[in-house]
């Protein structure tokens, strides 16, 4: 039986939205005149696959004789993951998942099944939304975002990227892109504001949103929605800093904090690079019970924010 599902990812060839899906064993794009049309394997072993190994959930590898849905197909081309049999898992000794060019830390491949994904929220099922943004300046009345960069993971423990730039209507000044590396030539054929924050907010969804220094990030958040006409849902909102502080962490800086706990944080002052980081952080925070988590609202924030477009 053949089941086919989008997949949110620009095709590669003809470069086209919407267009790219996930059918048994083909990755093709259905635009007018594409020919894009990828064969996969197994992502375990390399087998090749039939038809006839296919359900309409997923498929059974006649090599390594494991079950796959499909939905974990999808979340390897969506993310750009790369399956790695070098570091293993630590409680299951599966492979592990990662992508090379931002800071995703090694995942189990089998999760939600394997207990070190499972387990990491505790008892209740929570989604979570880490996010960065990098900006002409530091004020939100009058600067601009020209990236976004997110990390979500949904209730099944599943991970799925937002990175965007943003087309700011004035020039990038000189110290930002010395600090980001963001230059007014890769912004150049960006989207406005009002495309990306509503396939931003979208994304968000009703869940918890997680920032390191909220007091900088969710200001912005919340001021592009409103410039823009975007509602965003009363989402609780988790500061990794305030957390960090409450932990008695001497020097709380998400650069000082990575360096501290090992966690990776190549291209830093980059919007995903950051976000990505902050979610390691977070789950250190979250298992090693350092402080309690506190959870605030978006809508603590929303009353400054209007103050700040009155000006």
């Amino acid at each position: 039986m053949s089941h086919s599902i989008p997949l949110q990812r620009s095709c590669p060839l003809c470069k086209q939205k919407d267009t790219v899906t996930l059918s048994q064993n083909h990755v093709q794009c259905n635009a007018d005149g594409c020919r894009f049309d990828v064969q996969f394997g197994c992502p375990l072993c390399y087998t090749d696959l039939q038809p006839e190994n296919f359900s309409e959930a997923g498929f059974r590898c006649p090599g390594c004789k494991m079950d796959i849905a499909l939905r974990k197909i999808q979340y390897l081309i969506e993310n750009s993951l790369v399956v790695d049999h070098d570091m293993r898992c630590r409680l299951c000794n599966g492979p592990t998942l990662h992508r090379p060019d931002a800071n995703l830390g090694h995942r189990c491949f089998h999760f939600p099944k394997c207990s070190g994904q499972a387990g990491l929220f505790g008892q209740a099922q929570e989604s979570f939304v880490f996010l960065d943004f990098e900006t002409t300046g530091l004020e939100p009345s009058k600067e601009h975002i020209i990236e976004i960069g997110a990390l979500k993971i949904d209730e099944d423990g599943y991970e799925h990227i937002f990175q965007h730039f943003i087309k700011p209507p004035k020039p990038v000044g000189a110290h930002i892109t010395q600090i980001t590396g963001i230059t007014d030539e890769m912004l150049e054929n960006a989207p406005p504001l009002e495309e990306v924050m509503k396939a931003f907010i979208a994304f968000i969804g009703n869940a918890k949103i997680v920032a390191h220094n909220a007091e900088f990030d969710i200001p912005w958040l919340i001021t592009s929605a409103m410039r823009t006409g975007e509602t965003l849902q009363n989402n609780p909102v988790i500061c990794t800093l305030k957390w960090a502080r409450r932990a008695k962490e001497p020097r709380a800086s998400l650069g000082i904090l990575t360096k501290k706990y090992k966690i990776t944080h190549a291209n830093a002052h980059r919007a995903l690079a950051d976000a990505c980081s902050t979610r390691e952080l977070f789950l250190i925070f979250e298992n090693q019970y350092a402080a309690e988590r506190m959870d605030e609202t978006l809508e603590i924030y929303k009353a400054f924010c209007e103050k700040l477009l009155q000006h």
